[in-house]
């Protein structure tokens, strides 16, 4: 009879502590739940070897780089964007945090856009975030990422 009273007992604390102990957990943790963030605002021109702005080249933005199945090393990009009559481009990305942005300008639109011109790769690696929090590690603005595209 005694032994089932402590069984009883026991199992009331832990019904208790299974209640109660979640919520202390949680209550001293807020928002950390879901998974890290940042986003990121990348900018600039693109421009022709003599200096004119080049309207219609893709610029693509991305940080993650992985290998396929077959081995071909790739970038997952998270936005891109055409350029304007100007030559100028804006990306806005939300994604988990980077060390690094990798930036392509590729020419999408041939001899459309005054020309065939050759893709181009730039890696950012110094940049900062503003209004780091817990989970997220805030904003970042990445200006003036400008390529020169050579013609073909």
């Amino acid at each position: 009879m005694k032994r089932k009273l402590i069984l009883r007992k026991s199992n009331l604390i832990a019904k208790i502590f299974a209640i109660i102990f979640p919520s202390i957990v949680l209550a001293g943790c807020p928002a950390m739940y879901g998974s890290p963030s940042a986003s990121y605002t990348t900018s600039g021109h693109v421009r022709s070897e003599e200096g004119l702005p080049l309207q219609g080249i893709k610029v693509s933005v991305g940080g993650h780089p992985y290998t396929d199945s077959l081995g071909q090393k790739q970038i997952h990009f998270e936005g891109s964007a055409v350029t304007n009559s100007q030559g100028e481009y804006r990306v806005d990305i939300h994604t988990f945090p980077l060390t690094e942005i990798i930036v392509v300008a590729e020419d999408v639109d041939g001899e459309q856009g005054g020309g065939e011109f050759e893709s181009d790769t730039l890696v950012v690696k110094d940049f900062k975030y503003k209004g780091e929090g817990l989970w997220c590690s805030g904003h970042a603005d990445i200006d003036e990422i400008n390529f020169i595209l050579k013609k073909k």
